[in-house]
């Protein structure tokens, strides 16, 4: 393998957390915002879209405890504000990866909890996925190219206006 293999390995699937993250929070508000029917297949996408983050969370986190470069031990990538590098930035994105993971777990146990209270926690899950967009735009190796902005932007930008508009109190008539 090659010396940058795993700090491309973990840009990959950062891009891949972003990019899906991206998605299952647009559909998530889609659906929640009753724009679209809640079809069964469009809870099954928006499930995947979740579980297929988080994994992308861990493949980022975990390659880069082969990287050369940074050199980052267990503590580095699993506990905001241990890393030495982009500290504040890669800090957002931890804190934002546990809320996403512990928030989008807790769908498992929603009947424990209770889906009123469950939805009220599910709310938040917009604020991790937040984190992580900021994140990635202050300590992501690709956040200055043209290339990456535009990928971004194609997914970010009708989340935040989904989002917008999911909080935004409807005029009184």
């Amino acid at each position: 393998m090659g010396e940058h293999f795993f700090w491309i390995t973990s840009r990959a699937a950062g891009i891949s957390a972003l990019l899906a993250s991206s998605a299952a929070v647009a559909l998530g508000l889609l659906m929640a915002g009753r724009m679209i029917k809640g079809n069964k297949d469009l809870r099954v996408w928006h499930e995947a879209l979740s579980i297929a983050t988080m994994v992308s969370l861990a493949v980022h986190a975990f390659a880069l405890l082969g990287d050369s470069y940074l050199k980052p031990s267990v503590i580095d990538v699993l506990v905001p504000g241990f890393i030495d590098h982009q500290t504040f930035w890669t800090a957002l994105g931890i804190v934002g990866g546990w809320l996403f993971v512990i928030l989008g777990l807790s769908y498992y146990i929603r009947g424990r909890i209770g889906p009123q209270r469950w939805r009220r926690l599910h709310r938040f899950t917009a604020a991790a996925w937040g984190l992580g967009v900021i994140h990635s735009l202050g300590a992501g190796t690709d956040a200055g190219t043209v290339w990456f902005l535009v990928a971004a932007a194609m997914v970010v930008i009708p989340a935040v206006a989904l989002l917008i508009r999911r909080f935004t109190p409807e005029p009184a008539t």
